[in-house]
């Protein structure tokens, strides 16, 4: 089964807004990417060396997990922009 990227794709073009009853979806999203990080790193790295890349992207995921988890608890939503 291929799994689709509902949330992340927005920030492309937009700000997202994560529903409150979306918070678990987006916390699964969070954590295929992060499954999958070592691909996701060699096909979007550009220039820059692959661990410095990896370490850039493993910090921008934990960021959004942790405002997931603190919408989760506070029963709030997510906005990232």
């Amino acid at each position: 089964m291929r799994r689709v990227a509902r949330f992340l794709p927005v920030l492309a073009c937009d700000d997202l807004e994560v529903e409150v009853d979306d918070v678990a979806a987006f916390l699964r999203e969070v954590a295929l990417l992060r499954d999958r990080l070592d691909a996701i790193t060699e096909a979007s790295r550009g220039p820059r060396d692959f661990e410095e890349h990896r370490r850039g992207l493993v910090r921008r995921l934990r960021n959004l997990e942790v405002a997931a988890l603190h919408a989760r608890m506070i029963e709030g939503g997510v906005i990232v922009w």
